[in-house]
């Protein structure tokens, strides 16, 4: 018989075990806040975990323009997928088109006042959330830590 595995020093199932135990804690943390249409289920105005992303992506590009090419290359989307996705952040008030300024032909997608505003709230969660998993924790751990798993990353290309 083989040598037992002790799994809980296994950095995979180490990384996932956190990663379930984050991904919880933000769910628990998010129920007490209220609806947040990209993550509650039960939101009347439910939006897609593809058109969160798609608001994620446009507004982490900080005013700069954004046509749907651009997020078909930054969300390895296919044109046609990305075409019904504007198309559908439109009609759920996510996103309005504007001319570019340098071709009238291509749209630039830019946020409503709407999707600007939930992305605010949740960036205001995403610093509580971080604030809580620093915790206790000091800046050179907190170096190590990320050198750590840049190195884990380098070793899985």
């Amino acid at each position: 018989m083989g040598m037992m595995i002790d799994h809980k020093k296994m950095i995979a199932f180490s990384i996932r075990d956190v990663s379930l135990h984050i991904g919880r804690y933000i769910h628990h943390e998010g129920q007490k806040e209220g609806k947040n249409p990209f993550e509650d289920k039960t939101a009347t105005d439910r939006v897609s975990r593809l058109q969160g992303m798609a608001v994620g992506y446009i507004y982490s590009h900080n005013g700069q323009q954004v046509i749907q090419k651009d997020m078909e290359k930054g969300m390895y989307i296919s044109k046609s997928t990305a075409s019904g996705l504007v198309q559908r952040m439109v009609k759920n008030g996510l996103i309005y088109t504007t001319p570019a300024e340098n071709d009238a032909r291509v749209k630039c997608l830019n946020l409503t006042n709407y999707a600007l505003d939930i992305m605010r709230e949740m960036d205001k969660r995403a610093i509580r959330t971080e604030a809580q998993l620093r915790k206790g924790i000091d800046d050179e751990d907190l170096q190590v830590f990320f050198k750590v798993l840049k190195q884990i990353k380098e070793n899985t290309k």
